[in-house]
């Protein structure tokens, strides 16, 4: 009658704190921006071989609607040059995995056209920069068309990005890794010549999951019972 008894008790506590113990649904994270202001945006460049130049500033007007970020790419013969525009330049906007939490997933979205060049217009990519080295993730090109597209990721983890200087390693999303900041990146190479291309970009924003804190209520009242 005891083992029976005990059973029962222990069957209906963990019936009862099931939902108790369940890892609590953490809030996302979001940076956005659709005016890209040169007092909040930063460019910052990755070339490779003979590299390029890059220039970004807002494009007043140009917008999808209101401002837009116009980023002009022109890369060396034989070179690859990557615009890492970057969003922010205060603690408020990059996320630190030590204490906002680990990362589970990012998903993004932003707007681009080709205001000018030709063939496949800008590569163009969501992008971060942790510690000194700048990834990239769900490559795209813009084409060069000319009307608005969208370009977004319902979840990315960090096997997703990869480097934009080519070497290789992915980003740290653990609760360990170094400070976080996201952005576009906006990319061109020459095999021979050199060329310009010049895109709009415009409504930026990542979410990004955190990873849920582990559940210990329910084993820890469990295990008074026992």
């Amino acid at each position: 009658m005891r083992c029976s008894s005990l059973s029962m008790l222990l069957a209906a506590t963990v019936a009862t704190l099931s939902g108790v113990g369940a890892a609590p649904a953490l809030a996302d994270v979001v940076f956005s921006d659709t005016e890209l202001s040169d007092s909040v945006w930063v460019l910052e460049t990755v070339q490779l071989n003979s590299g390029g130049t890059a220039s970004a500033s807002q494009s007043p007007g140009t917008g999808n609607p209101g401002s837009a970020r116009r980023v002009t790419l022109s890369p060396n013969s034989g070179g690859t040059i990557w615009g890492f525009s970057r969003y922010g330049n205060t603690l408020a906007t990059r996320y630190v995995p030590s204490t906002d939490g680990a990362i589970a997933s990012i998903a993004f979205t932003f707007d681009a056209r080709l205001v000018d060049g030709f063939g496949q217009g800008q590569a163009v990519a969501i992008s971060l920069k942790q510690g000194q080295i700048t990834y990239g993730a769900s490559f795209d090109i813009t084409g060069s068309g000319g009307a608005w597209q969208t370009f977004a990721s319902a979840s990315l983890n960090a096997a997703d990005f990869s480097r934009l200087d080519g070497q290789s390693g992915t980003p740290n999303f653990s609760a360990s890794g170094a400070p976080i900041r996201f952005g576009i990146a906006s990319g061109n190479s020459s095999t021979s010549g050199t060329y310009t291309t010049i895109a709009d970009y415009d409504n930026f924003s990542v979410t990004v999951r955190q990873v849920p804190t582990p559940a210990s209520g329910a084993l820890l009242a469990i295990g008074g019972l026992v």
